[in-house]
């Protein structure tokens, strides 16, 4: 029986890489790493065939030794801070009597250019490019690339294969996190300008993937895996999460008519913002004022704020030569239910605190 380990599999991404891996292997014995009993509890509930294990990424003899037992390990856990944790999982794997799998999840910020709200910048291919993002990676400040490089180094001891997403959305069938990450914080940030906002003109391009379609590039090459395909891993197997490319110009005004209908937008015109004004409206939300004090530099209201104005276009080369397609539609047509349910749970929160 072949056994998996998951690492973050009832966040958004790594909720889905479970569902459609219980889903295409029934038969696979699949071990995941959760927080406390409460979500165990509630993972065993929704998938009866998949073993619990309470732990954190701070749990390093727990992930090692189930990483060692493990044929395929899937991390769609955060990884920048947590290289200790990878550090764990590729010694287990190292320590198998047989070449181990490692999916490791990363993300394309490492390639993030200014957050200037322009249109020029770099289409980067996760083919024809690699030895750049390589290269990029070798920068140990850049985002990921700790991780990245702790993953490359073990590839002649591991079988090693790194996801790189862009910018995820649609909703996930994961027990704790539906909605994208980014949700709070760009409903926090619409909330403070009260209307349609870019960063300068908002030509800059995001290459975006529905998180179902990013969970069949783990399960396709989970099924590599299971094949003894050798061709899909090592430093070089690097794959970009990535299905279309849209200004966010083009994303707010796919968003706007949702965040009008639920009274987050009070008008339709488009305002033109700066970076720091955007940090700050996105860790105050409807206490925002010109006058809040800036966020810390290494909070996540400064990375949402980034996102609003970075470029980063993608072309998943890679995953499209394994025979990986898209299959959901326009991202923004994902918007309504996202932001819907989302906002949705935000009230129903509010009215239990009350009661």
């Amino acid at each position: 029986m072949t056994r998996i380990f998951i690492i973050g599999g009832t966040g958004h991404i790594g909720g889905a890489v479970l569902h459609k891996t219980v889903e295409m292997y029934p038969d696979a014995s699949a071990t995941v790493l959760v927080r406390d009993e409460q979500k165990a509890k509630r993972l065993a509930s929704k998938y009866p065939s998949a073993q619990p294990l309470v732990g954190d990424l701070e749990s390093f003899e727990l992930i090692e030794v189930t990483s060692r037992e493990a044929d395929i390990v899937i991390n769609a856990g955060p990884d920048i801070t947590h290289d200790k944790a990878i550090e764990a999982v590729i010694r287990g794997l190292k320590n198998r009597p047989t070449k181990g799998y490692y999916i490791h999840t990363a993300g394309a910020s490492t390639l993030w250019d200014e957050p200037t709200g322009s249109r020029e910048a770099r289409t980067w291919d996760d083919d024809e490019d690699i030895q750049d993002i390589i290269t990029v990676a070798k920068d140990l400040n850049k985002p990921h690339s700790v991780t990245d490089n702790l993953v490359r180094d073990a590839a002649d001891e591991v079988h090693v294969a790194i996801i790189s997403p862009g910018f995820v959305g649609g909703m996930s069938p994961s027990i704790e996190h539906p909605t994208p990450i980014t949700t709070p914080g760009i409903v926090r940030t619409a909330r403070a300008f009260k209307t349609p906002f870019r960063i300068a003109q908002g030509e800059n391009r995001h290459s975006w993937i529905h998180v179902e379609d990013l969970a069949d590039m783990y399960v396709l090459l989970v099924t590599k895996a299971l094949a003894s395909d050798q061709s899909c891993w090592g430093r070089e197997a690097y794959y970009f999460g990535a299905a279309e490319t849209i200004d966010f110009n083009g994303m707010m005004q796919g968003l706007s008519p949702v965040l009008l209908k639920h009274d987050v937008f009070e008008g339709a015109e488009m305002r033109s913002v700066g970076m720091e004004d955007a940090a700050k409206a996105c860790l105050y939300g409807d206490n925002y004022t010109e006058e809040s004090v800036p966020p810390p530099a290494d909070s996540w209201a400064i990375e949402i704020s980034i996102l609003f104005g970075v470029n980063m276009p993608l072309r998943a080369t890679r995953m499209a030569k394994l025979g990986w397609k898209a299959q959901k539609g326009p991202i923004v047509g994902t918007f309504d239910e996202v932001f819907s349910s989302f906002l949705r749970s935000e009230r129903e929160a509010v009215d239990k605190d009350k009661a």
